[in-house]
Parts: structure tokens; sequence; C-alpha cells
């Protein structure tokens, strides 16, 4: 209608000049082509950059928690070993204490369900006990990477070694073991625990995840424990000379790169962590054909409605506005995804920083907490408490009572001791296992015992019943220290061991009690 009233205005103009409006018209309407195909292209370049940005987000976070896991896996089983090390250097390994050994190798492979088995093998390779009580098919066992790693490194580590096929079973496992010595510090012999590949892949499985999604757990050295999807052609293979470990590893323990696969050469949004305790890398890959297939259709209906918009535009100016309506609404559904993704990550950060069991600090908040509040106390000059608390004869009451009555008991505990946080600062953490930790800011040694105190009179005043506690009921010992931090000589790591020096010190005069350092 408005191009037959210029036409009508127009020819009814007798004027020997030629009207402009034709062409101004003309021209407006090129800008306006030229201006919706601008937006257009911008809002599906922004929609694809916004797009890659989120999923290297997500497969950053994927990563650093499956990292979260992997460690927390390793460390039981380290944990295991310490344990089987320390009795097999203070008690021996005579008959009595062989049936000792063989009893508590038996409970922890039962007491974790990803244990393959328990193996101790002498300085020759020979096997001396083992976690079933069978003897082993092949008896000498030198000939295994971890055992010739051990013969040659004198070291007080855990050793992840290349997943190997068991010999008694079949399955493929991951070993995990530590060197025995004799008094004068030469190798007697290798504890080694074994780990079931299979358990990764139960877990890696359990994500819902496109099919062409990686998730792989390797060595720092660059080897191949476990990739998804399931491949046992990776498992052991080296990738050392990859880019990730060649150009970012080095420079980066974790972050995101786009990288090929070398596996099947398709392109992924890779993030990457290394592992902060253990020789562990994580990668999770999402491919980037599934990152971008919704924004590939996306952009082919801002495509084909572009160019049906255009050809209307011509003829009808209302299609223009239509379109517009279209692109804020299009824009509106694009923030509100964009917003949810945004939240999804921070909920994602958040729930990486708490403890699953117990609903305190975990570890990895413990260690940034103390990091942070020492800077702050040396920077104002300002003491800082850390009370360690670990629950007494905990393991017989696992023993008596179960591993269920166990979490229970450590969740009631955790509920009162997180109720006596006063202040903002205070934080009460899960250090490791049954043991506790809380940091006090601005609170010197008086205040810091005077708190200890308090948590156990409210530990006692709990009541729980433990039958295998010389004091009838489940109590704690608590190690208490506290300091003015040097900015320059203090380290998070020196307030935790005065902690836990103390709180060896209250176990060893009869636990039930707090000590200080």
């Amino acid at each position: 209608m408005q191009l037959q009233d210029l036409q009508k205005r127009v020819q009814s103009s007798r004027d020997v000049r030629l009207s402009p409006l034709p062409f101004q018209a003309a021209m407006f309407v090129v800008i306006v082509v030229v201006t919706l195909i601008a937006f257009n292209t911008w809002q599906i370049w922004n929609a694809h950059q916004r797009n890659l940005q989120s999923a290297a987000k997500d497969a950053e976070n994927l990563a650093r928690s499956l990292t979260q896991h992997a460690e927390d896996t390793f460390a039981q089983v380290d944990n295991n070993l310490i344990e089987l090390n320390e009795r097999i250097e203070t008690e021996g390994l005579g008959q009595q204490q062989q049936a000792r050994l063989q009893k508590v190798m038996r409970a922890q492979v039962s007491n974790f369900p990803h244990l393959h088995g328990s193996f101790i093998y002498d300085a020759q390779g020979n096997w001396i006990l083992t976690s079933s009580g069978k003897p082993l098919g092949h008896s000498n066992y030198a000939d295994r990477e971890y055992f010739q790693y051990h013969v040659s490194h004198n070291n007080n580590t855990a050793y992840i070694g290349a997943v190997i096929r068991s010999r008694t079973t079949g399955d493929l496992v991951i070993p995990v073991s530590r060197r025995l010595n004799h008094p004068d510090g030469s190798f007697a012999g290798v504890v080694v625990s074994t780990i079931y590949v299979n358990y990764f892949r139960q877990f890696y499985n359990n994500f819902a995840l496109k099919n062409n999604t990686s998730l792989s757990l390797l060595r720092s050295d660059g080897t191949i424990l476990y990739r998804r999807p399931d491949s046992e052609d990776a498992i052991g293979k080296n990738i050392s000379q990859g880019v990730l470990f060649q150009k970012i590893l080095p420079y980066s323990a974790f972050g995101t790169a786009t990288i090929t696969s070398v596996y099947d050469n398709l392109e992924r949004i890779y993030g990457y962590s290394r592992g902060e305790h253990y020789p562990l890398v994580i990668t999770a890959g999402l491919a980037k054909d599934d990152v971008l297939a919704d924004w590939h259709s996306d952009a082919a209906l801002f495509i084909i409605g572009g160019g049906v918009l255009l050809s209307i535009l011509v003829a009808l100016g209302l299609v223009l506005i239509r379109q517009i309506n279209y692109s804020v609404q299009t824009e509106a559904e694009l923030t509100r995804t964009r917003d949810q993704l945004t939240l999804m990550n921070h909920t994602l950060e958040e729930l990486a920083l708490l403890d699953g069991l117990t609903g305190l600090a975990n570890r990895r908040h413990f260690d940034i907490a103390l990091k942070n509040e020492m800077t702050r106390a040396a920077r104002n000059d300002r003491s800082i408490a850390l009370l360690m608390l670990d629950i007494d004869y905990f393991k017989q009451y696992n023993d008596i009572y179960g591993h269920v009555a166990g979490d229970l008991c450590l969740q009631q505990l955790c509920r009162m001791l997180k109720g006596m946080a006063s202040r903002s600062g205070d934080l009460m953490a899960r250090y490791g296992g049954e043991e506790l930790a809380v940091i006090l800011p601005d609170t010197d040694m008086q205040g810091a015992q005077l708190f200890a105190e308090r948590v156990l009179t409210g530990i006692r005043e709990l009541n729980i019943a433990h039958s295998g506690s010389p004091m009838g009921i489940v109590t704690v010992s608590i190690g208490a220290s506290a300091k003015i931090p040097h900015p320059h000589n203090d380290t998070p790591i020196g307030l935790v061991n005065l902690a836990d020096n103390a709180l060896y010190n209250a176990k060893k005069s009869g636990k039930n009690k707090v000590c200080t350092k």
C-alpha cells in the first residue's frame, strides 16, 4: 500500500525535475537488507562462539570433577598400602603377623568394591601374601613394570603402574604399589593393590554424554589407563608426544584446548586437569560437531528464514517487523539458555567444594580457605587457629556397627560441629576419612583451646554408644595450633603439621582430650 501511494504521488507530480523518492526508497530497502544480513550474521556467529565457550567450560568442569574422583579413588588405595607398609616394616612378616595381615588385606578388598586384590612380594618378586589367601598361579612377578620401578627407586611414594591383565583372573587392572624396605633401607619387596579398570568404565558410562564424547584417565607420562568410548586397544598406549603433553600441560595444570583426536580424527573441545597429589591427567573431550549440532540447525533456520524474509521484504515491508520480533525472541531464548548454563556451572563449582557424605567443606575447599586465611592473617598481623580432630577408635566402631552406621555417626558429629560455627569466616572441613579440621580466623591459642573444649563437650553430650571404646561412647581427640603467620616463612602445611603433631600427642596420651602445639 505504501508503494502504491508513493506511485500515485509521483504520477500526480508534473514537475520537470525527477523525484528523489524512488531512489531514496531503493536506498532504504538496500540499507535495511544490508543491516538485516549483518545482524543475522552477527547473531549466528555470536551464538556459535557462546556454544563453544559454554562447551569449553562444561568440559573443564567435567575434567576437574573426574580428577577429584580419580584422586579420591587412588588416595583410598594408597592409604590401604600405607597401612600395610607400616604393619610390615613395624611388625615384620612372621607367621602370626602374616595371619593378621591376611585379615587386614581381605577387609580392605571387601570394603572397597573397586579393588581387584592386594598382594605382597619379596625382594625376588615371589608372592608372600594375597588378599584372597590363595597362592598365585604365576609365582614370580619380578617382571612387572611396577616391581622394576621400586627396585631402582627408593622413595616413599605410591607408584601408579600401567594397566596390566591379571594373571589369576584375566581382568584388566591398574596396579598401585609401594616399596618395602629392610631396616637398613635396602629393597625388601613390594606391596601392591590393583583396581579394576572396569570400575572407571562403569563410572564414566554413568554420565549422560553423547557417543563421541571422550573421557580419558592417563598417567602423567602420557600412558592411557582408560578411555571412553571404550577401547581396549587404546589402553596402555602412550600419547606423550601429542599436543596436550608437549605444548599445553607443561605450562598449565588445567584448562581447555581444541585438539583433533589421533584415534578417530574428530575435533574435540577438551577440558584437562592434572592431579594435585598423584601423577594423573584427566581429559574430557566434547566433539565439536556434537557441540555445534544445535547451532547448525539454528543457523540453517536463520539462513532460510533470512532468505525468505529478504524476498518478501522487496514486496512487503511488514515482513521486516516480523523478522525483528523473531530475532528478539531468539535473542531472549539464547540469553535464558546462557543464564541457565551459567547457573549450572556455578552450582557445579559449589558442589566441587563440598564433601558429599558430611556436607562440610572438602579437602580442596579446606586447602584454598587455609591459604587465603593465612595470607589475610599475615597481612593484618592477626592470629589464626587450626584444630585437627580425629574420632577415637573409629575403626573399631566400623568393625562393630558397620560402615553404614559409621557414616551416620560421622554425619551426626559433623552436623553438631557445623552448628558451632558462630562466625562467617569459621570453616569446618572434612580433612580425610574420620579426620576433621576447623579453621578459626582472628583466634589465638587460648580461644582455640576454649573452642576445642566446647567441641569435646558437645561430642560427648551426643552420647553415641561405642562398645569398642574404653569411654563407652564416641569421643574425639583434638590437636590445636595458633600463630600470627609470617608473610614469607609460614606456610599452610606448616600450620597443619603443628596441629597434626598436637593431635598425635592427644592420641598418644590417652585420647578424648585437647593438646596444643
